[in-house]
């Protein structure tokens, strides 16, 4: 089945959807407005197993696909699931490490550059779609989703897949996604797959008012309850979120809706909220698909700035590279089995930790040519084996090592050659010093291991794009940022 654009969600056009509310419905300090035409809507359908054709009209004004078949029946609809997209279905990349975490920031800010940022990019998003499925209509299910082995997430996948096939539930995918920008993309990605979701909604302005929602949850909130004042007969919600933050939101939004209609339970039944924590999941593009990606940013920045007045116009965006550390560089296959070795992964909130085990650092940047020949050069290798494990509090995991053979030089930032493993985002590397329990290793130990490492640099790209601050009196300053480093063209 295929996923079709709207003529009533036309991206541009004005929307049917009406209400007798305020432009701040969905937060909680209006609610009793909100609550007073939920109400009206609910009374006035109790009477009719389904609404008025304009009242379906306006829920999918919310959406960019038309339903296979017309919006189910309000008596038909028992349970509502909404799935969010990004790394909840749909495995999105994000910025990778090979960018410093300054240029991560900029990146990530959709008002740092001009033209926005990563997540009001098309173009990302559009870069990882597989251009062999573009014209094939004729290809199984199977053959769909063994195209899409690393982007969509399985699990959530199956959640869909049975949603779509229950009549009594009406399947929903919803995101925060610039409608605007990303409709095209959305729609063609769900094409490949063949997903036929009844309503895609994508994050747009005020359907009825016109107004900007101020953040994305508002704008989710604002049409789950429109959604239920249809579907006035629903008795559970499946919302699946990626985002401890949102799921909360979500939760609250849920107990509130209950309790505005706790008076008259006669008008509609009480809603079970059932929020679903799912474990956020992305997957990178490939590194050089990634530069061209930020290249293009970056150039649709200077252009955009070459068109403002002088005086308003910010310095040219520049992407750098320079030397982050000089290290024993660990192979990856080396760093996945430390981190099974001492089973990290499986303990830790992988939102809240990032996991390193790539490397044994010598010097932060360069080292002297003199220094690098003393280790044997670049590319020198070094045999190391695993002597004792240390933590401190839940902060920072390490390992420390020592080189195998007698007469073997090595020189690195700690006295013993350390080997961080994982650390909360939020910790300094410097708590490294505050261990002060290690666990010996030996050899036959689970946690033993002798490994090689190589002496290498490791590269770090640095974006150079001056925060733009305007002044009352109708002039610019600019934040410069000091880069040290080699330009790329």
């Amino acid at each position: 089945m295929r996923v079709r654009i709207s003529r009533l969600a036309s991206i541009d056009g004005p929307s049917p959807l009406r209400f007798s509310t305020l432009p701040n419905l969905c937060i909680y300090e209006h609610w009793g407005p909100f609550y007073r035409s939920v109400v009206h809507r609910t009374r006035t359908r109790a009477m009719s197993s389904s609404g008025p054709s304009e009242d379906a009209a306006a829920v999918l004004a919310w959406s960019i696909a038309v339903p296979a078949k017309p919006l189910p029946a309000i008596d038909q609809i028992k349970r509502i699931c909404i799935i969010d997209f990004d790394n909840t279905l749909y495995r999105s990349p994000v910025p990778s490490n090979i960018w410093e975490s300054s240029s991560v920031g900029i990146l990530k800010d959709k008002d740092r550059l001009l033209g926005g940022g990563w997540w009001q990019t098309p173009s990302i998003l559009d870069a990882t779609i597989d251009r062999r499925t573009r014209g094939l209509d004729a290809i199984s299910e199977v053959d769909r989703e063994r195209r899409y082995p690393d982007r969509w997430n399985k699990s959530i996948v199956d959640i869909a897949r049975r949603a779509e096939q229950n009549l009594h539930t009406l399947n929903v995918l919803l995101t925060g996604r610039n409608r605007k920008l990303f409709s095209e993309t959305m729609l063609r990605l769900l094409e490949n797959i063949g997903f036929s979701f009844d309503l895609v909604v994508l994050k747009q302005n005020h359907p009825q008012l016109g107004n900007e929602f101020a953040t994305t949850m508002e704008f989710k909130q604002c049409f789950i309850s429109t959604l239920l004042g249809y579907y006035c007969q629903t008795e559970r919600i499946s919302i699946y979120e990626d985002r401890p933050g949102h799921s909360r939101q979500f939760r609250d939004f849920g107990d509130e809706f209950n309790k505005a209609f706790a008076r008259n339970p006669l008008v509609r039944p009480r809603v079970r909220f059932d929020v679903i924590q799912v474990q956020p999941a992305h997957r990178d593009l490939d590194p050089l698909e990634e530069i061209k990606q930020v290249k293009f940013m970056l150039q649709r920045h200077n252009k955009m700035a070459q068109t403002m007045d002088y005086s308003m116009r910010p310095p040219p965006a520049r992407l750098f590279k320079r030397v982050c550390h000089t290290s024993y560089m660990l192979h990856p296959e080396t760093t996945r089995t430390l981190l099974v070795k001492f089973r990290l992964k499986p303990r830790l909130n992988t939102r809240e930790v990032d996991f390193f085990g790539r490397y044994i650092p010598i010097r932060m940047g360069k080292c002297e040519p003199s220094e690098i020949e003393g280790l044997g050069g670049m590319g020198a290798q070094v045999q190391f084996e695993t002597v004792s494990f240390g933590s401190y509090k839940d902060y920072i995991w390490a390992v420390r090592v020592r080189p195998i053979g007698s007469g073997v030089n090595v020189l690195t930032i700690d006295a013993t050659p350390t080997i961080i493993l994982a650390k909360r985002i939020d910790a300094p590397e410097s708590f490294l010093q505050r261990i002060e329990n290690w666990e010996d290793i030996h050899p036959g130990d689970p946690k033993y291991l002798r490994f090689f490492a190589t002496v290498g640099e490791q590269l770090r790209l640095q974006i150079s794009a001056p925060k733009i601050t305007f002044q009352s009196s109708g002039g610019c300053a600019t934040l410069s940022v000091s880069v040290s480093g080699k330009a790329i063209e």
